[in-house]
C-alpha cells in the first residue's frame, strides 16, 4: 500500500544504528559503494572526501531492519550538515527533498519504485504515520496498556529491491480498509479495533500473494501460542520480521515458543526510539 503513496505505519525501536564521521579521506567502511548510500557519496566526491564513514549495525546483518536505509539517511544528514551552520537542521531535512534525493539513487527504473516510507520513518521515529500522497505525517507512541507486540526475526530473506522489480500491479483496497481500522485504533485508543486492523491487513497481504510460504506456515504456528492475538508479516513478502500482538499479561507463551525455535526477538514496545539523531561537531 505505501507503495501506493498510500498510508503506512513505521516503528523505530532500538538499539540504532549508527554512522560515526571523522576527519579522513573518503573512507567509506562497511558502506557498499552500489547500495544508495554509496551511490549518494559517488554524486558528491569532493565533499565526502574529506571524512572517514564508520557504520555501526547492532543488528549484525540480519535483514529486514532497514540499515541500506539508515545509511543512507545518516550519510544525506551529513551531506547537509554543510548548510547547517546557516540553518536549523530540521528545516533542512524536509521529507519530500529527502525522498527525492533517495528515489535518485535507489530505483533504477525498472519495476515499482520503493516507497520511502522506512527512510521517513526512522528520520521522525517512534511509530510515523505517513501517507505520502497527500503529505501527511504524525508521530505517536504506543497507546494500548493491555497489548504488547514483538518483532521477531524469522532467518528468512528476500532482498527488497529484487521483490520490487518483478512486482505486477495490484488492488490495495483491502490493505487500506485493513489500514484505516489500525489508524483509527490509535486514534481512539481502541485495542479490538487495533487488533482487527492488524489481522485483517496480514489477511488482504496473504490474499494478494505478498507473504512468502515460509511466513506463512510461522504464522499459523504462532497464531496457535498462548496470548497471541494477531499476527502479520513485514516488509517483502513478510520474510524478514513478523510481528506479534500479544496480551501483556499472557506473554510467556511466545517467550517460550521463541526460545524453543530458536527465533530471536528483536524488538517491543519497551525499545520505542526517537529519529534521527546529530551528536558533536566536525
Amino acid at each position: 500500500m505505501a507503495l501506493h503513496g498510500g498510508p503506512t505505519l513505521v516503528f523505530l525501536s532500538q538499539p540504532c544504528f549508527e554512522l560515526e564521521v571523522t576527519k579522513g579521506h573518503g573512507g567509506q567502511g562497511s558502506i557498499h559503494p552500489d547500495s544508495p548510500a554509496g551511490l549518494f557519496i559517488r554524486k558528491y566526491p569532493e565533499y565526502f572526501s574529506q571524512f572517514d564513514l564508520t557504520f555501526r549495525d547492532p543488528y549484525s546483518g540480519k535483514g529486514g531492519f532497514g540499515a541500506s536505509t539508515a545509511q543512507f539517511l545518516t550519510v544525506y544528514a551529513l551531506w547537509l550538515y554543510k548548510e547547517a551552520h546557516h540553518q536549523d537542521m530540521e528545516k533542512l531535512l524536509d521529507f519530500k527533498h529527502l525522498l527525492d534525493a533517495y528515489y535518485e539513487v535507489a530505483w533504477t527504473g525498472v519495476g515499482v519504485r520503493p516507497s520511502g516510507a522506512d527512510l521517513v520513518g526512522q528520520l521522525k521515529g517512534s511509530l510515523t504515520f505517513f501517507e505520502k500522497r497527500q503529505g501527511l505525517i504524525s508521530i505517536k507512541g504506543w497507546p494500548f496498556e493491555n497489548l504488547e507486540f514483538y518483532l521477531i526475526h524469522t532467518g528468512n530473506k528476500v532482498p527488497t529491491h529484487e521483490h520490487l522489480k518483478t512486482l505486477a500491479r495490484f488492488d490495495s483496497a483491502e490493505l487500506e480498509k485493513a489500514f484505516a481500522l489500525i489508524k483509527s485504533s490509535f486514534d481512539y485508543q481502541n485495542e479490538e479495533r487495533f487488533v482487527e486492523g492488524v489481522e485483517a491487513y496480514a489477511a488482504a497481504l496473504k490474499q494478494l500473494h505478498f507473504t512468502c510460504a515460509e511466513t506463512l506456515q510461522l504464522i499459523e504456528e504462532i497464531k496457535q501460542v498462548h496470548g497471541v492475538k494477531a499476527v502479520k508479516g513485514c516488509g517483502a513478502l513478510g520474510a524478514d520480521v513478523v510481528m506479534v500482538v500479544l496480551d501483556k499479561h499472557q506473554i510467556s507463551g511466545m517467550d517460550q515458543f521463541c526460545a524453543d525455535r530458536r527465533l530471536s526477538i528483536i524488538s517491543s514496545s519497551e525499545k520505542i526510539s526517537q529519529g534521527l539523531q546529530i551528536r558533536g561537531t566536525l
